[in-house]
């Protein structure tokens, strides 16, 4: 059984904790509407390395190098034809694709129309597959695993702890920030989520956002 790390930790989305910005004054609405959510945790970050080391240790006939190889060539290739307008699916994994992040507002007289102006960013986008026998949809990943609270754990923070926002807590993660050639992207987000990506505006309603 898996195992996924996580916090407690106490916020209310879409409310911020403090009102000034010496962060001494508590808002009464957060305080009002605060609750604890459960925040996934990572221990660490694995690089393609580690990942083709891992593989390699499944009994793999393949070298490290081998597997660094087409993962190097798999990710650029990628990258290629998500440019081309394409989609790509894995299959048992998922789907690659790209939205578009628009300015705040849009275009109100379509003869004003210029994507170059209204354009803000390129997003890339994962949607898990669920139709396999491998699902990672939301619901399914989560009876596959197990829950570990991060304050049992002898090394109670971590890097990617640290550098985690509170907003990415379910219900409070808003999408406003615009990745421009996102390649990496946030495997957090919503597993699982709707498959529509909004292009019409600055937020999108897509699934995790990657």
């Amino acid at each position: 059984m898996s195992k996924i790390i996580y916090r407690k930790i106490r916020t209310a989305p879409g409310v911020k904790q403090y009102l000034d910005e010496q962060k001494t004054q508590v808002n009464p609405q957060f305080e009002a509407s605060a609750s604890y959510y459960a925040q996934s945790v990572a221990l660490e970050t694995m690089s393609l390395r580690d990942m083709a080391k891992h593989i390699t240790s499944h009994g793999s006939p393949f070298t490290v190098d081998v597997v660094i190889g087409v993962l190097e060539a798999f990710r650029s290739c990628l990258i290629e034809q998500l440019l081309e307008s394409k989609k790509v699916k894995v299959q048992g994994l998922g789907t690659f694709y790209v939205t578009i992040a628009n300015k705040d507002g849009g275009i109100k007289n379509l003869d004003d129309f210029n994507i170059n102006t209204l354009a803000t960013g390129l997003r890339l986008r994962f949607l898990p597959e669920g139709a396999t026998e491998e699902s990672i949809s939301s619901k399914d990943f989560l009876r596959k695993a197990s829950f570990v609270d991060v304050a049992t754990l002898t090394k109670a923070k971590t890097v990617e702890d640290e550098e985690t926002d509170e907003n990415e807590v379910s219900g409070g993660g808003n999408d406003n920030g615009n990745v421009n050639d996102n390649t990496g992207g946030n495997t957090g987000g919503n597993t699982g989520g709707n498959t529509g990506g909004n292009n019409g505006g600055g937020d999108d309603q897509g699934d995790g956002t990657f």
